[in-house]
């Protein structure tokens, strides 16, 4: 039996049931650095070692990372809880601070935030723009760990909830 599947709150229930964890996106292109908080990130391939991220794309941050063609993947653990709505809003670089988080350059020049356990650095492969989001498809190009005893932090763990 086919089903027409509308955006009801049976379908907003069932997508919240999905497994998120919660990430700081961010992306230089030339001088402009543009960051925000995500949840839609995944790995897609051990060899070669693809990640991907859908980004609501009328962002500031899909409109960067389409410029660069990089991106870096902050995750935040269960101890960096409060960086979610400071980069759920515009992103401000200000006395070598982005949204009061120190920061460094990666090797493709995108912001690692120094405090977060782990990072992921890729180079854009594909791009598919599909409905409200881009998903961009990177090749990892570079990967940190800095707390190995850090657990990355759950969405179904917080009061915050993607709604796209």
């Amino acid at each position: 039996m086919e089903r027409e599947v509308k955006k009801s709150s049976e379908l907003t229930q069932a997508f919240k049931k999905l497994t998120y964890g919660f990430y700081i996106m961010s992306s230089k292109y030339e001088e402009k650095i543009a960051a925000g908080t995500v949840s839609w990130v995944s790995q897609v391939s051990f060899e070669p070692p693809l990640i991907m991220a859908a980004v609501k794309k009328d962002i500031d941050l899909a409109k960067t990372v389409n410029k660069s063609g990089v991106f870096a993947i902050n995750i935040i653990g269960k101890a960096e809880l409060k960086l979610i709505p400071e980069f759920s809003k515009d992103t401000l670089v200000e006395n070598g601070k982005l949204n009061g988080e120190a920061f460094e350059e990666g090797e493709t020049k995108s912001p690692l935030l120094t405090r977060l356990p782990a990072f992921l650095e890729a180079k854009v492969v594909e791009t598919v723009d599909k409905g409200d989001h881009t998903i961009f498809i990177g090749e990892v190009v570079n990967a940190g760990v800095r707390n190995t005893d850090a657990e990355p932090l759950m969405e179904w763990e917080t009061d915050y909830h993607y709604g796209g």
